[in-house]
């Protein structure tokens, strides 16, 4: 069983995209049998997020009962994942980038490879952190950080995948970063279909070392693209998705091509959750902190430390339940533009431990200020506008099968279902 969770890709997209460049692969799975999925959650509930559907695509429940709605909070998932039941069941298996997920229980998943942006899982085993140390700083602190830490980053993940990968795939990696330098500049996308192209590689022979009974690999990049671009001025699919599927459709040919026997059987490739265009809504700007960090401080919380996740947000930690009620107040009272600055709550497992994200979404003038505190300061001194947002997350998914299924349509922490019952079927027949 090979399962390619492909992030958030929009079907219609990516089929357009595929039909008109000729993406073979992409194509294929396109062709495979197909069933809706959708989720329960309604965008403004705040479960609407990859980091909490993907947890209901990797439990069987539903965000209403997993309850995990931040990146981080999966030490206290109650449920247990696929990975841990095909290991109970005597499957083995490799997982890889999966979000917001760790590997716990399940002794017979030989690798264990979190996101980037789960602070509290590293990789198992030791030998692989490499490939996520680099990418985890960065994704922190890509507004600012120390450009000595990060080369003795990127050094020791050289070292990773020099051996991790083979040779030829680490020199085809360097023609993809090459060639998004060369037409879009150093970019986040350039970088980040590079490091996605050389992990898929090393999922590739992880696989081929390791020759599991099943597999989990996790795909990021269309989702990114989707976020930040979508279509030209007049009307045309952007080049950076042609560029970023084109990458994905050479990481399913070679998966195809070398990960055995677990190509040669059943393989389902889904998203958990799309994304829809926003081009005719209003202007939706991300604004991240330049470095949260730093903001705390400025905004006097008296945090014991801070988190940073994915772009817009953090846990910040406290001492005692006076200095947690005291940076409540702060964030809850700050205002731009008479709006809230943020959204802040506790956490529901941890007295002192606060999660907040920039509410503010509106566009800005350059010289706004923000309050707070019966203070003031620059807006701009402290939050960069990253993207006005071109694609947002929508209920509906899409399942693709290569074998017979009977559902057209389901809601989707119910295709862990389709997993557990399948590999546990295997092993019990083998044994």
């Amino acid at each position: 069983m090979l399962v390619i969770e492909l992030n958030e890709f929009n079907r219609e997209l990516l089929q357009s995209v595929a039909a008109r460049l000729g993406l073979d692969h992409l194509r294929s799975f396109l062709g495979w049998q197909h069933a809706e999925t959708w989720a329960e959650d309604a965008y403004d509930s705040g479960f609407l997020e990859p980091w909490s559907q993907w947890v209901s695509v990797h439990t069987g429940a539903p965000a209403s009962e997993h309850l995990v709605k931040n990146l981080g909070d999966v030490p206290h998932l109650k449920q247990e994942q696929i990975w841990e039941t095909w290991s109970r069941n005597g499957v083995t298996s490799v997982v890889w980038g999966v979000m917001n997920g760790n590997r716990r229980g399940a002794e017979l998943c030989k690798i264990f490879i979190p996101d980037p942006w789960t602070f509290s899982e590293d990789a198992y085993p030791a030998a692989y952190q490499g490939l996520i140390d680099l990418p985890r700083y960065l994704a922190k602190n890509y507004l600012d950080f120390s450009k000595r830490t990060a080369v003795g980053k990127a050094f020791r993940l050289l070292l990773t995948l020099l051996g991790s990968t083979r040779g030829k795939d680490l020199l085809d990696g360097t023609r993809y970063l090459l060639r998004g330098l060369r037409k879009f500049g150093p970019t986040n996308l350039s970088f980040i279909v590079f490091f996605e192209y050389l992990s898929v590689m090393a999922f590739i022979r992880a696989i081929e070392r390791q020759t599991p009974d099943a597999a989990v690999v996790f795909i990021n990049m269309l989702a990114h693209v989707q976020h930040h671009y979508w279509k030209t001025p007049d009307g045309r699919e952007c080049p950076q998705i042609d560029f970023a599927a084109t990458a994905v459709n050479e990481m399913l040919r070679k998966m195809i091509s070398r990960c055995g026997s677990l190509a040669r059987g059943r393989i389902a490739v889904l998203n958990a959750l799309s994304q829809s265009c926003t081009d005719e809504e209003p202007p939706w700007i991300l604004y991240r902190p330049n470095n949260h960090a730093k903001l705390i401080e400025a905004l006097g919380l008296h945090a014991l430390r801070v988190e940073p996740l994915m772009t817009y947000d953090a846990h910040v930690f406290f001492a005692d339940d006076e200095a947690t009620a005291r940076g409540m107040r702060i964030l809850q009272s700050a205002r731009v533009a008479g709006k809230a600055l943020f959204f802040a709550e506790r956490d529901p497992h941890d007295s002192h431990k606060l999660f907040y994200r920039v509410a503010m979404s509106d566009p800005l003038p350059s010289d706004a200020e923000f309050v707070y505190r019966n203070q003031s300061a620059r807006f701009a001194d402290h939050f960069t506008a990253i993207v006005q947002r071109t694609g947002k997350h929508q209920q509906k998914g899409d399942l693709f099968v290569n074998f017979p299924m009977s559902r057209e349509r389901l809601p989707n922490n119910e295709v862990a279902m389709l997993f557990r019952e399948m590999e546990s079927s295997r092993a019990l027949k083998t044994a």
